[in-house]
């Protein structure tokens, strides 16, 4: 009885030992990493998630819902000028903003980021700063690729049908009713065996809860988007965060935008998508200043990105980008753009000013790498 005893007590200790390694056993998004965002306690918009801008129907699409319409030529009064314009591009006059409305889209600007050493990103964060957001304006800090190796050495071919590699992007738009908004996007994955078989894996918005929609269209291919009302002021900071982690129902990988008001110190979470796919990463981030309706072509855009940053999927550490590459009316849709662009960095900041009127600046190079300073590389939570 004794000798039984013993050996009852060695199994207990054994299986006590799994139990512990098991839960201590590494994960990739989890564990290893520092501590998540969720923990650091951000002030998430109202429980109730309804009225979000977006009406759901009985298809699951959804459009933007009547706004009350804000006087945008109102300054906010804790705005400032981040730098003074005129020095980069001449104002147009409203009767040269008059005479190209309606015509065509002004200058699409996009900028590529370079981060030393990350071939791969758990979370990415900028702070940016727009003066002149007239409507029809979509200011995307973050416009990223996926690393999608895994995939690839299980499927004969990993793709999706707007790029060719999956991604998404976020950012702030002005609508054509004066109202602002937070959209998310991310495209669907499509894995083709080696038997031709073809699955396509779907995007789904688990926040807010029952918002976004899916689409398939020419110009942008298939995808899932959320749009949420976010009163943004131009001429003021924010912070934008997407971080990258795992769904414990689905284990696939779930990308969520967070925005911090800098002004207040005040944090919300805006969206979340389940990417339909598991091990991924995102890489290849850049953002793009865009002019999405012709009736505000004219109009002057600005954007300024700053303390731009990067946590390594390997490392876990956060690391400034060192360099930006800049792309003038590079859309792969097939837009028709005119007008004035002028871009550059300063310092550790990247800048971008538009409009549609021709003319009014000298257009900088796009076929040069031109360098940041080193920014925040500190973690930004």
């Amino acid at each position: 009885m004794k000798k039984a005893g013993i050996i009852l007590m060695i199994c207990v200790a054994l299986i006590a030992l799994v139990v512990v390694i098991a839960q201590n056993r590494e994960k990739p998004f989890e564990d290893n990493a520092p501590a998540s965002f969720s923990d650091k306690d951000p002030i998430y918009p109202s429980e109730d998630p309804a009225p979000t801008g977006e009406t759901p129907d009985e298809s699951g699409w959804s459009e933007p819902s009547d706004a009350e319409e804000p006087v945008y030529e109102t300054p906010d009064p804790d705005a400032f000028l981040s730098r003074n314009w005129e020095d980069h591009m001449q104002v147009p006059s409203e009767e040269q903003i008059e005479s190209v409305r309606g015509i065509a889209r002004s200058p699409y600007i996009a900028v590529y980021h370079h981060f030393p050493g990350v071939d791969r990103a758990l979370e990415y964060c900028v702070d940016l700063h727009a003066d002149h957001q007239p409507r029809g304006t979509y200011l995307c800090p973050f416009n990223w690729w996926m690393d999608v190796s895994a995939l690839k050495a299980r499927y004969a071919s990993v793709y999706n049908d707007y790029t060719g590699t999956p991604g998404g992007y976020c950012g702030f738009q002005t609508l054509d009713d004066g109202s602002r908004v937070f959209i998310m996007t991310v495209w669907s994955t499509f894995c083709e065996d080696y038997d031709g078989n073809v699955t396509v894996f779907t995007p789904k918005v688990i926040y807010p809860e029952g918002q976004g929609r899916g689409n398939t269209n020419l110009n942008e291919g298939s995808f899932t988007h959320c749009i949420v009302p976010f009163d943004w002021h131009a001429g003021r900071d924010y912070r934008v965060l997407v971080q990258q982690s795992q769904s414990e129902t689905t284990e696939n990988v779930v990308l969520t935008a967070y925005v911090c008001d800098l002004l207040k110190n005040e944090w919300n979470l805006l969206v979340s998508i389940d990417t339909g796919v598991a091990d991924v990463y995102m890489n290849s981030v850049g953002g793009f200043l865009e002019n999405f309706l012709t009736e505000y072509a004219g109009e002057v855009r600005t954007m300024e990105l700053f303390n731009l940053r990067a946590r390594s999927a390997d490392t876990y550490q956060w690391v400034s980008a060192d360099s930006a590459r800049f792309l003038l009316n590079g859309s792969i849709s097939d837009l028709g753009y005119i007008g004035s662009a002028a871009f550059g960095t300063d310092g550790s900041s990247i800048w971008a000013i538009t409009s549609g009127v021709s003319g009014l600046c000298q257009t900088p190079s796009d076929a040069e790498t031109y360098p940041l300073a080193p920014g925040d590389s500190e973690e930004p939570y």
